[in-house]
C-alpha cells in the first residue's frame, strides 16, 4: 500500500508542478508587431524573443511567475501569471515614457554630455568587470532576395538556361538555427561549442551562426566587424568619442526604481567609421542598458548597405552585473540589381560567472562544431527553439527539405545530369562541364574564347588548352587531375603538363601530388610577367620581356600540417632543361627605334646564346610557423581563422649532382610576414625575405635567385612581394640577397575628411620596398596609391632609387580585391 501511495504522489507531481506548459502570444505597439522583443522571467535570464511577426512562445514548469516584456525604445511591462496549462497572453508596449521636465540645460551644451562623460569614465570598469563566464545561445539567421535585375531572364536564356528559373532565386536563400555554449575568459580567450545546427534544405551543412561574431562590446574603444568593415567602428563610449560624436538627451525613463537616460548619438562627420542611433545609460551606475545603432554605406561597410544593431542588457547578479540577453543584426543590401535583406537574432541565457575550465581548454580552438549537431530532428528543435518560426520560415523548411530529399535520389541526379550535360552551342565558346553527380565526378573543358591564345618571340603565336577532372567525397576529401597542352606555331614545338593531386586529410590540409611536364618556363621562377601582358607589349610596343626555356621531367610534392600552426611542404624534381631561341618577329605596330632582345636573359647579351642541355635533381623543404593560430573544428575538417603573430617560413633547397645531373647548389632562405590592423589608422602589411647560397659548385642562370620585378604599367603580382620598376632579370642574385616590403592601407583615414572625394569611397596607400644583394648594393622604391577605384582597380605612383643617383618613376595599374 505504501508503494502505491508513493507512485500516486510521483504521478501527481509529474502531471502538475513537474509538467511544462507553453506561454505564448503576440507583442505589439498598438497594431504593429514588435520583432525580436525580449520576454524574461523576472530576476533570471531565462526567456525568449518574439519572431519577426511579434509572436513568442516560452516553455515553463507549472507555477506563478512575473514575466517581463521589453523592447528597445519602449517601456517594459511586467505581467504576473499563474501557469497551470498552456496560456496565451498578448501584450501591448508603449513608446518610452520620456520626460524632459526639470532638466537643467547649460548654455552651449546638451545635458547628454555630462552623462556621457560619466559613462566613458566607467567604460574600463565595465569592460574588465567580469573575469570569466559561460552562457548558452540560440541564434536564428535568415537572408532573402526581394528583387531581381530586370534583364536577368534574358541573360539566363543567352547562356542556355531557362528564364523561368529566376522565380527560384527570389525569397529565402539562407535560413538556419543553431544552439551553442559560449565560454569566455579575460585576455581575449574565447571558445564556442555548437551543439545544434539546422540549415534549411541541407541536412549535411553546418550553420554560419556564431555568438562570437555577434557579441559586440560597446565598452571597447573600437569595434571590429571582421569582413563587414575594413576599419573598426568608433564606439560611442570611446575615450575620444567627443571628437567623433554629438550627443542629445531625448529624455529620462523611470521604472523599478531606476532612471535610464535615452541619448541620441550622431556622427560629427560623414564618412567617419561611426554609429548613429540611440544608447540607453542608467543613472548613478552609468552602465549601458540597451543599444539601437545603425551603420550605412557612409561608413564604408562591405557586402551590405545598412546594418542595424540592437542589444538589450539585463542584470545577471543582483543589479551589479548586466550582460546582453538579446542581440539582433538586421541588414539590407543592393548589388548588381539584386536587392534583399535579412537578420541574425541571438537569445542568450544561463550565464555562469564562476565557471571552472579544464587545463588547456581554450588553447587555440575558438569554435567546435560537435559531431551530429546537424542531425537533430524536428522534435529536438520544437523543444529547444527559443524563437518561434514564422509562416515564411515554416514554408521554407518544409519546401526545401522536401526538395532536398528528392535531389538526393539517384533518379533526380541522373535526370539533372542528362539535362545539364547536353552540349549547348554557347558552351563551345564559354566552356563545357560534364557532371556525374552520383559518383561526384566533374570534367571541365575550355571554350574557344577561353583558350590560352598568346604570343611571344620564342613560340610566336601559341595556343594552350586545359582540362580538369575532379572527384569529391562526402568527407571533404577530393582528387584532381589537371592537364594542359601547348603548341607554338613558329618554333613548331609541342608541350604539355599533367598533374594529379589527392587531398586526403582535411583536418591537416594534407595532400600529395605528382606532375609530368614538357613545357616552356620563364627563367624567373616567380613568373613575374603574365603571358597576356607580355603578348600586348611584344606585339604593340616591341618589348619582348618574357625569356623562356624548356623544362621536361617529373615532380613529386607533399604538404601537411604537423601540429597546429606548423606546416611542412616538400618538392622533389628531376628535370631536363633545354635552351630556346627567338623564332618569330611578328609585330602589329613596328617601332623602328626598337629591336627585339634575345631570349638570353643575361644583361648585355644581344644574341641567342644557347646553354648546353642539362639535367637537375632538386629537393626543396619548407617549414612554416603561425604561432598561436586560431581555428574552427568542424566534423571532418578544420578552418583557420587568425593569429596575432607573424608567419615565419624557413626554406632549404638542394640540387644533387646525381643521376647524370649538372646542377649542384644549396640555397637557404627565411620569410617573415604579417598584416597588422592598426585601428582607425588602417592596416599595415609587411614581408621580409632573405637568404643565400651555401654551395655554388654548379649554378646555372635559371637557378639564380630572382625577384618579382615589373617593367610594364600593369602590376599583376602580389603587391606585398613585388617591385614596381625593377627589371625582371638584371639584378638576380647568385650569392646572397635581402628584401623588405611594407605597405600601409589607410582605408580612407585621410580621404574621408575631404567632403567631395570621400563620396568616391576610395582608399589611400603608401608603401616602401627594399632590395640588396651581391649584384646590387641597394635598391628601394616608394609608392603612393589609391585603391578601390570602381571597387577593384588600384593606381600607384612609384619612385625607384638605385646607386649612382639613378632615379626612375612611373605609374602602375592593377586589380586589388581588398574590401
Amino acid at each position: 500500500m505504501k508503494h502505491i501511495i508513493f507512485y500516486l504522489l510521483l504521478f501527481s507531481c509529474l502531471i502538475t508542478d513537474c509538467q511544462t506548459f507553453i506561454l505564448s502570444g503576440k507583442i505589439s505597439d498598438q497594431n504593429e508587431p514588435l520583432p525580436f522583443a525580449t520576454i524574461l522571467v523576472k530576476g533570471t535570464t531565462k526567456g525568449t524573443n518574439s519572431n519577426i511577426n511579434g509572436l513568442y512562445t516560452l516553455k515553463l514548469p507549472a507555477g506563478t511567475y512575473e514575466i517581463v516584456y521589453q523592447y528597445v525604445g519602449y517601456s517594459k511591462k511586467t505581467e504576473k501569471i499563474e501557469l497551470t496549462g498552456d496560456k496565451t497572453l498578448n501584450v501591448n508596449l508603449s513608446a518610452d515614457g520620456i520626460s524632459l521636465k526639470e532638466i537643467e540645460i547649460k548654455a552651449g551644451e546638451d545635458p547628454a554630455y555630462p552623462i556621457m562623460r560619466k559613462a566613458i569614465k566607467k567604460r574600463k570598469f565595465y569592460l574588465n568587470q567580469i573575469d570569466a563566464y559561460t552562457c548558452k545561445a540560440y541564434i536564428k539567421g535568415l537572408q532573402r532576395i526581394t528583387h531581381l535585375p530586370k534583364n536577368l531572364g534574358k541573360l539566363i536564356k543567352l547562356t542556355g538556361g531557362n528564364p523561368s528559373d529566376t522565380n527560384d532565386l527570389k525569397g529565402v536563400v539562407y535560413l538556419s538555427e543553431s544552439e551553442s555554449k559560449y565560454h569566455f575568459r579575460k585576455k581575449e580567450e574565447e571558445k564556442e561549442i555548437m551543439i545544434g545546427s539546422k540549415v534549411s534544405g541541407d541536412n549535411k551543412a553546418f550553420s554560419f551562426n556564431q555568438l562570437s561574431d555577434m557579441k559586440i562590446n560597446f565598452y571597447n574603444n573600437l569595434i571590429e566587424l571582421g569582413n563587414l568593415s575594413p576599419r573598426p567602428i568608433v564606439s560611442p563610449l570611446n575615450e575620444n568619442a567627443f571628437l567623433f560624436y554629438r550627443y542629445f538627451l531625448l529624455g529620462k525613463i523611470t521604472g523599478d526604481g531606476k532612471t535610464i537616460n535615452k541619448i541620441k548619438v550622431v556622427p560629427k562627420r560623414k564618412g567617419d567609421p561611426c554609429f548613429s542611433g540611440i544608447i540607453y545609460i542608467q543613472d548613478s551606475t552609468w552602465r549601458i542598458t540597451s543599444v539601437d545603432m545603425l551603420l550605412t554605406k557612409d561608413t564604408k561597410i562591405a557586402f551590405v548597405d545598412t546594418l542595424a544593431i540592437k542589444q538589450l542588457h539585463a542584470p545577471v547578479v543582483g543589479d551589479s552585473i548586466w550582460l546582453p540577453i538579446t542581440l539582433n543584426f538586421e541588414f539590407g543590401f543592393k548589388v548588381f540589381g539584386f536587392k534583399g535583406n535579412g537578420y541574425f537574432n541571438a537569445n542568450i541565457k544561463d550565464y555562469d560567472l564562476h565557471p571552472v575550465f579544464a587545463k588547456n581548454f581554450f588553447k587555440n580552438e575558438v569554435l567546435k562544431v560537435e559531431e551530429g549537431s546537424n542531425k537533430k530532428d524536428s522534435t529536438y528543435w520544437q523543444a529547444n527553439r527559443a524563437v518561434p518560426l514564422t509562416k515564411e520560415e515554416e514554408n521554407d523548411y518544409r519546401e526545401k527539405d522536401s526538395i532536398a530529399k528528392i535531389r538526393d535520389t539517384d533518379r533526380y541526379k541522373d535526370s539533372v545530369d542528362k539535362k545539364t550535360n547536353k552540349l549547348e552551342f554557347t558552351e563551345l565558346f564559354t566552356g563545357y562541364t560534364f557532371n556525374n553527380t552520383k559518383r561526384r565526378i566533374s570534367v571541365s573543358l575550355p571554350g574557344i574564347i577561353t583558350y590560352g591564345v598568346q604570343y611571344n618571340t620564342v613560340e610566336g603565336l601559341n595556343l594552350s588548352y586545359k582540362f580538369g577532372i575532379t572527384k569529391t567525397y562526402e568527407d571533404f576529401r577530393f582528387f584532381t587531375i589537371n592537364g594542359r597542352s601547348r603548341y607554338g606555331f613558329s618554333n613548331k614545338l609541342w608541350g604539355g603538363e599533367l598533374d594529379a593531386m589527392y587531398y586526403y586529410n582535411p583536418m591537416k590540409f594534407s595532400r600529395f601530388g605528382i606532375k609530368f611536364k614538357s613545357i616552356i618556363e620563364q627563367y624567373n621562377q616567380l613568373d613575374p610577367i603574365s603571358p597576356l601582358v607580355n603578348s600586348l607589349y611584344t606585339l604593340l610596343l616591341n618589348r619582348n620581356y618574357m625569356k623562356a626555356f624548356k623544362e621536361t621531367g617529373v615532380e613529386l610534392n607533399y604538404f601537411t600540417e604537423l601540429s597546429n600552426g606548423v606546416y611542412f611542404s616538400g618538392v622533389v624534381k628531376y628535370v631536363e632543361r633545354d635552351a630556346l631561341k627567338n623564332a618569330s618577329d611578328l609585330l602589329l605596330i613596328d617601332n623602328k627605334d626598337l629591336l627585339f632582345t634575345s631570349n638570353d636573359p643575361r644583361p648585355d647579351i644581344n644574341h641567342d646564346s644557347l646553354f648546353t642541355t642539362n639535367n637537375a635533381l632538386t629537393a626543396e623543404v619548407s617549414f612554416s610557423f603561425r604561432f598561436k593560430q586560431k581555428y574552427y573544428t568542424l566534423p571532418q575538417r578544420k578552418i583557420i581563422t587568425r593569429s596575432k603573430y607573424p608567419r615565419l617560413s624557413v626554406i632549404y633547397k638542394k640540387a644533387f649532382p646525381y643521376l647524370n645531373t649538372t646542377a649542384n647548389y644549396d640555397l637557404a632562405s627565411v620569410v617573415l610576414s604579417d598584416n597588422v590592423r592598426l585601428g582607425l589608422f588602417g592596416n599595415f602589411g609587411f614581408k621580409l625575405r632573405g637568404g643565400g647560397f651555401l654551395n655554388t659548385q654548379k649554378l646555372l642562370f635559371m637557378d639564380f635567385k630572382y625577384f618579382l620585378g615589373n617593367q610594364t604599367i600593369f602590376n599583376t603580382n602580389d603587391y606585398l612581394s613585388s617591385f614596381r620598376l625593377l627589371p625582371y632579370y638584371t639584378f638576380s642574385a647568385d650569392q646572397w640577397y635581402a628584401e623588405a616590403h611594407g605597405e600601409h592601407h589607410f582605408n580612407g583615414f585621410i580621404i574621408n575628411k575631404i567632403p567631395v572625394i570621400r563620396k568616391l569611397k576610395i582608399g589611400e596607400i603608401v608603401g616602401a620596398h627594399f632590395l640588396s644583394s651581391n649584384k646590387l648594393k641597394y635598391y628601394y622604391e616608394i609608392n603612393f596609391g589609391i585603391e578601390r577605384i570602381f571597387k577593384v582597380i588600384r593606381l600607384d605612383y612609384v619612385l625607384g632609387f638605385a646607386p649612382e643617383n639613378k632615379i626612375n618613376s612611373g605609374f602602375t595599374f592593377g586589380l586589388n580585391l581588398r574590401l
